[in-house]
């Protein structure tokens, strides 16, 4: 039985993105993603990791003035060029899995197998650390959970270009309050303060 919370219009929940722009909740599908493993004084070693699914996190307002600042263009139309110290050096995302790899445990080494009255609280969108997307019309075709200590940096640059490489991979982003939701709930993971448990 699937308990994620629903809507009942379809595409209530998402939206068709605008070609080629990466927005704040957009939610992307199989994408590599750069991580340097080693660095030397003239060359990095690289690996690329394939992420199903990401969602995009960094605010709209700082990606628009990033692109604007990189294209060297301007707010309005006679103003000057927004200032290049609005570059970001990276765009923040998390990558989301299908739910039953979640749930069975399977999308992480040694994952937590989620069952009982914990499944129940993961699938109502009460555990902290998760957040779950439910399936809705042909934009998001399964269920898929964030897990919000998975999140990753991308440099805005590289995203755009894949975007604008491979078009196929921008697939949907949230309308309000569905977006806000989202935001506020990893908001409010990330911005915890926590003390290490003792051993």
């Amino acid at each position: 039985m699937d308990l994620a919370p629903r809507v009942d219009r379809v595409n209530e929940r998402y939206r068709a993105c605008a070609p080629g722009l990466v927005e704040q909740t957009a939610i992307l599908r199989d994408v590599e993603i750069p991580e340097v493993l080693a660095r030397e004084r003239d060359h990095a070693t690289v690996s690329f990791t394939r992420y199903e699914w990401l969602i995009v996190l960094t605010q709209d307002c700082d990606l628009q003035f990033d692109r604007l600042a990189r294209a060297r263009q301007s707010l309005t139309a006679d103003g000057p060029p927004v200032k290049r110290d609005k570059l970001l050096r990276g765009t923040l995302v998390c990558p989301a899995f299908k739910q039953d790899h979640i749930l069975a445990g399977t999308y992480v080494d040694e994952g937590t197998k989620w069952g009982g009255d914990e499944r129940k609280i993961l699938l109502r969108n009460q555990a902290d650390r998760y957040h779950v997307l439910p399936a809705e019309g042909p934009l998001v075709p399964e269920p898929i959970i964030l897990d919000f200590k998975l999140i990753v940096t991308v440099h805005p640059a590289y995203l755009g270009q894949w975007v604008e490489r491979n078009p196929v991979s921008l697939i949907a982003v949230l309308n309000a309050p569905f977006r806000d939701r989202l935001t506020q709930r990893f908001v409010n993971y990330f911005g915890r303060i926590a003390e290490p448990e003792a051993e």
